[in-house]
């Protein structure tokens, strides 16, 4: 039976010249590690975020971006862990003020409770796909064969909607209104939130595995035929579309009416978000993970890196050593998951200045076992950064802050 874990934090990383106590990530300093190249311009981001992180993107723009209210201070201290079992895998976890939702890719899909780490439900589903989505009364969630509309207090299924596959690793649902838009084996659907009923379809013919973005009127993928597309979000009408040189199964980020989306060589292209041009690419040499961007910085995740790009025009600005998936930024910071190298090599939560790069805060707490890890992430949600991973029983949830 899977247990939860409550665990008292007993210690908190240092920071390198930081000023405890002092709000906002652009007060701390780090000189060692200050890498802001000078071809980079000032840091001025202009996306505000939203409340929640109710799609693995954070909001249906895909941006990555929390209002500042709602950051941690760092330095991080671990709060609790939920253990799920099994050891398929850990998802990125999804989350609301009152409750976190996550699944081990094996068979159970679960929902905490935010503050305790207590058990809401747990529930049996064969072969959990890729990251949930949360609407108002709603929680959407993939299967290897299925798209389910489940009730978030209680777990029961709602509505589901068959279909041959959808994206095992990456792709995630967005929920906007009353709409759940979902990648498939080769289409885009988009869905009645309520009992799942096929509103539209848009297919290419190629896999299409990469969480989509939503932005006013007009929903933006990007897909394996190398096309990035805008659609209408009520029809799902094509507005236009723009070859890129690769496939595409990274999500794409939209900000100030551009599109970011990446290649899995490594190519990051800005693309107008009206008329589909190309207006800068930059290449980061390895295959993209997580695109987010504040309106400032472009941050593209790879396996081991973490890439700031200026928005404006594809300049570098900094770039530093990223061991996980997912990038949440607030408030001058970014939250990823960092290497630590002691006691053991592992990757956790960690912050970064947003203007800089600079590393702000590492976690440390007593974790029961010395093999734990938290690599997928980061959600960030009133005060508190959630992370999922692995220790020596399993797949695990985290709560951090």
């Amino acid at each position: 039976m899977n247990r939860r874990r409550f665990l008292r934090t007993v210690g908190a990383t240092g920071i390198v010249g930081a000023t405890v106590g002092i709000a906002g990530c652009g007060q701390f300093t780090d000189e060692s590690n200050a890498g802001q190249t000078e071809a980079c311009g000032p840091y001025e981001p202009t996306v505000s975020g939203s409340t929640g992180w109710q799609t693995v993107g954070g909001d249906p723009a895909g941006t990555g971006v929390v209002p500042a209210s709602e950051t941690p201070e760092p330095p991080l201290s671990l709060d609790w862990t939920y253990i799920l079992g099994g050891m398929a895998g850990a998802v990125q976890p999804v989350a609301t003020a009152g409750r976190v939702y996550a699944h081990e890719y094996d068979s159970l899909l679960c929902a905490v409770d935010a503050t305790s780490g207590e058990k809401v439900w747990e529930k049996r589903v064969e072969s959990p796909h890729g990251p949930l989505a949360i609407g108002d009364d709603v929680v959407v969630a993939l299967a290897e064969s299925t798209v389910l509309g489940l009730n978030p207090e209680t777990g029961e299924t709602r509505w589901t909607v068959s279909e041959n596959y959808t994206g095992l690793f990456r792709g995630g649902p967005v929920v906007v209104d009353e709409t759940v838009y979902v990648s498939t084996e080769l289409s885009l659907l988009a869905l009645d939130l309520a009992d799942g009923t096929v509103r539209w379809k848009h297919t290419t013919g190629e896999e299409t595995v990469a969480t989509p973005a939503i932005v006013g009127e007009t929903v933006y993928y990007g897909d394996y035929d190398t096309y990035v597309y805008a659609l209408d979000a009520a029809t799902g009408e094509e507005k236009w579309r723009v070859k890129t040189n690769a496939h595409i199964d990274c999500n794409v980020t939209v900000a100030d009416g551009t599109v970011f989306a990446g290649n899995p060589d490594g190519i990051v292209h800005a693309i107008d978000a009206a008329s589909g041009e190309h207006t800068w690419t930059y290449d980061v040499r390895s295959d993209p993970n997580v695109l987010a961007t504040d309106g400032s910085h472009v941050y593209v995740q790879t396996d081991d890196q973490l890439y700031a790009v200026e928005a404006t025009t594809g300049v570098s600005c900094w770039s530093t050593e990223s061991t996980g998936a997912g990038v949440a930024v607030g408030d001058g910071c970014v939250y990823t998951p960092l290497p630590v190298e002691e006691p053991e090599s592992r990757s956790l939560p960690g912050v970064l200045n947003a203007a800089t790069g600079e590393k702000l805060a590492k976690t440390q707490g007593e974790f029961e076992s010395r093999y734990a890890r938290y690599y997928k992430g980061s959600a960030v949600v009133d005060g508190a950064v959630y992370a999922s991973g692995v220790d020596e029983d399993g797949i695990s949830l985290a709560r951090f802050s």
